[in-house]
């Protein structure tokens, strides 16, 4: 898939300057089967557990990429390139798409003295749609629309750690087109715009003294980013890439509702309310390296620092006082210390073209996790990840189809109880998260 094919430069309206009606047509056609698809199914049920992504960043870009541990910032070779390194684009010929999704299915324990609780079951779909165009010999442009932040976790009622946390649920999504340029025939830039929205929901009990209260609050926001990244490939046996995600500022904005029982609701406490608070999402930098030692074979390592210390403190503010007149105050913002830590990603990937047809893949990850002990709560109740991926690929005339499947585990963590947080002493134990992709391309 790594071709340099040139076209002559368009002239008309939109992406279809200059060529035939029927190629304009055919273009049109495959980006709105892209958008439509991708949107259909982040506007659905779907969500991502937050114990297969450092924090809650996700990696899931493409199933050939997953396949590969995410191994895509030295190769770069095919449309999820607009995720991972969209200054690889410039080695697709013409108009490329690829639509596709991932299953997760974690599973974990958390031990809280004299009770051991498991987060619910649940099967969370992010999925990913790019599409990418040729416009000259030297300029070209990509569009994804994918999954950059997501988490789930999922806790029975009355379950022992119920004060911090019954279930939260963030999903985003990120429109990101880009324009991707050739300097030489080794070099190539891209620079791009992320357009997410970002959702924020949590479930969790207040209210103690009062006998306790379940609280939702429920908000969303959209955020402003961008990218640069840099591809230099000088043969076919190495390749290098570069990548720079921005941080993007959310501000979310939503509501807060109470299933107030009799002795809130005599005291006045806990209506139904606004909310409202910020969150700046972390950027990152990639470093890739791809050597090819056999024609059929190559190799790949990548380094992934996310700066996380941008999540320093979850704090909401309400419209109104949730306690007015107590004694212990308003309760207008609730404020958590996050203190989260900067964090590295290792990455190495492995692809061997068993035919012309078929392709295996294997790959591996480490992962750090960003929030340290004295911080720790259920929202992210995990530990430092390892991860086993592997794949298959078939590509036969225009269309390729690719699986992936990885297998995540983590060891267990301990850390001590924060009563005014709604943390008891606990262990985070059996960690573990079964991932399955799909996706399909079709070169025009």
């Amino acid at each position: 898939m790594t071709r340099t094919a040139g076209s002559r430069p368009f002239q008309g309206m939109v992406f279809f300057q200059g060529r035939s009606l029927a190629r304009g047509q055919a273009l049109l056609r495959g980006f709105l089967m892209v958008l439509f698809s991708g949107f259909m199914m982040v506007l659905g049920p779907t969500g991502v557990k937050s114990v297969h992504g450092a924090g809650f960043a996700l990696y899931e870009f493409g199933a050939r990429g997953t396949s590969m541990a995410g191994t895509l910032l030295g190769r770069a070779d095919d449309p999820s390139a607009v995720a991972y390194n969209p200054a690889g684009i410039t080695q697709l010929a013409g108009t490329q798409t690829m639509i596709g999704f991932s299953l997760v299915m974690p599973e974990g324990t958390v031990e809280t003295p004299g009770e051991s609780t498991s987060i619910k079951n649940n099967t969370w779909v992010p999925p990913h749609a790019y599409i990418t165009h040729e416009i000259s010999d030297r300029v070209w442009l990509g569009l994804g629309v994918y999954n950059r932040f997501g988490l789930g976790t999922e806790f029975p009622d009355g379950w022992p750690g119920q004060y911090n946390n019954l279930f939260t649920r963030v999903k985003s999504l990120s429109l990101n087109p880009n324009l991707a340029y050739k300097v030489t025939d080794s070099l190539s830039l891209a620079v791009g715009a992320e357009v997410m929205w970002f959702e924020f929901y949590q479930k969790r009990m207040v209210g103690r003294p009062l006998g306790g209260i379940k609280a939702e609050l429920d908000g969303d926001s959209w955020g402003i980013g961008g990218n640069i990244a840099l591809h230099y490939k000088p043969s076919d046996t190495w390749a290098l890439g570069l990548t720079y995600k921005s941080r993007v500022k959310q501000n979310i904005t939503g509501d807060a509702t109470f299933q107030r029982n009799p002795a809130a609701m005599a005291l006045g406490y806990f209506n139904n309310t606004t909310a409202e608070g910020d969150i700046t999402l972390p950027d990152s930098f990639g470093l890739g390296v791809m050597v090819r030692p056999h024609a059929r074979l190559s190799l790949e390592a990548n380094a992934i620092y996310t700066l996380w210390s941008t999540y320093d403190k979850l704090e909401i503010t309400y419209g109104a006082p949730l306690t007015p007149g107590s004694p212990l105050g308003d309760n207008t913002v609730f404020s958590t210390e996050k203190q989260w830590n900067d964090v590295w990603r290792f990455q190495f990937g492995v692809e061997y073209d068993l035919t012309d047809l078929v392709r295996l893949r294997l790959g591996y990850v480490y992962d750090q996790i960003p929030d340290n002990d004295e911080h720790a709560d259920y929202m992210t109740p995990t530990n430092n990840r390892n991860i086993v991926t592997t794949g298959i690929g078939f590509a036969k005339d225009k269309f390729s189809l690719d699986f992936s499947y990885s297998y995540l585990w983590f060891g267990e963590r301990n850390i001590q109880g924060r009563p005014a947080d709604g943390v008891l002493d606990s262990t985070f134990k059996d960690g573990r998260t079964h991932l399955v992709g799909a996706s399909l391309s079709y070169r025009f």
